[in-house]
């Protein structure tokens, strides 16, 4: 008995500290999910259906931390089930609309069958996230589960400790947002990125600048209203935010790269200031510096027009002017001019 509460020691203290820094103060700008699964555990005699649900909020760089409940349960007549909760930690490996993450973390659980004891369990894996919204995630994981029943540590498990692959699927629903581990709530103070050297582009030699930055103003405001779809690029089926930057300067003859990274690289560089700004000049945002995970083209009076989970509109860089938003002006990194003067 005594060497079973030392050993439990190791998966609590583990569990405790991970627990605690889930409770730390998180910045009001900083973005927070709740992640709903459901899935398999495969292991020699049954086969449990997991459900779990989960609490995530940033932690350090492109680290996040959950704390969870989770429910292993195991029907068939001499089955055991598990309950507990699971502190976690998540590594984003970067990615606009499709994420890969790893996954690691312990915790404790109820181990219950024909007597109810308890358990420590240890889990690490990777996962894949779909973002077909900015709000949404859909998510796909397998990890490496194990059980601990007598709390000995999973590197000296039991022969009857139960272990096996994880399979799971589910949703990832957020609000909030910002830069991983800064913010500046209460401030609309652009946080600059550092500039690409120039890269030109192909434009008419005969186009007068001004007319033809106009003329692909307009056709991206033409198309307000349409709806947002992931790697949309034309009217039919709508935009997502480079799609429509990307149309619109197609329809006057000028080939920009389609995604959003590559237009960051793209024309010269401006200063991350709205005086210095002209129609036509693709302006830079990101909830993750210094990439790139968002693009909206500038019409003027510090306006611009991009595509977000609700279509295509018009948003602002001024505070106190209609459709200013200080979400976006925050995370203002820079822009290009793909027409010069």
């Amino acid at each position: 008995m005594r060497r079973q509460r030392a050993g439990l020691g190791t998966p609590f203290a583990a569990a405790a500290v991970l627990a605690a820094a889930a409770f730390l103060p998180c910045p009001a700008h900083a973005q927070r999910a709740l992640d709903v699964e459901m899935g398999t555990w495969a292991v020699p005699g049954s086969d449990p259906t997991l459900y779990a649900a989960a609490l995530r909020r940033p932690l350090l760089g492109p680290l996040d931390l959950s704390l969870g409940a989770f429910g292993l349960v195991d029907p068939s007549p001499l089955g055991r089930s598990l309950y507990g909760f699971r502190p976690e930690i998540t590594a984003d490996l970067g990615g606009d609309r499709l994420a890969p993450y790893l996954v690691a973390g312990t915790g404790l659980a109820l181990d219950v069958g024909r007597s109810v004891d308890i358990a420590a369990v240890w889990s690490a894996g990777a996962g894949l996230e779909v973002r077909p919204f900015d709000w949404l995630g859909i998510r796909a994981e397998a990890r490496r589960f194990v059980e601990d029943r007598h709390v000995r540590g999973f590197w000296s498990l039991r022969e009857n400790d139960r272990k096996g692959w994880q399979l799971s699927a589910g949703i990832s629903v957020k609000w909030g947002g910002g830069p991983r581990g800064r913010s500046t709530p209460g401030r609309a103070v652009p946080t600059p990125m550092p500039e690409p050297p120039p890269t030109p582009v192909d434009v008419p030699a005969d186009a007068d600048a001004p007319s033809l930055r106009a003329e692909v103003v307009q056709t991206a405001v033409s198309m307000m209203g349409e709806p947002y779809r992931w790697g949309g690029n034309d009217a039919n089926g709508g935009f997502d935010c480079s799609g429509l930057i990307w149309y619109a300067y197609r329809a006057h003859g000028i080939d920009i790269p389609r995604v959003s990274r590559s237009q960051a690289r793209v024309g010269s560089p401006v200063p991350t200031d709205v005086p210095h700004l002209l129609p036509g000049d693709i302006l830079l945002f990101s909830d993750d510096p210094p990439r790139v995970t968002h693009v909206g083209l500038y019409v003027g009076n510090g306006r611009f027009i991009h595509s977000t989970s609700s279509g295509v509109g018009v948003g602002s860089l001024e505070p106190g002017s209609d459709n200013y938003e200080a979400w976006w002006l925050d995370r203002w990194l820079g822009a290009r001019r793909i027409v010069g003067d």
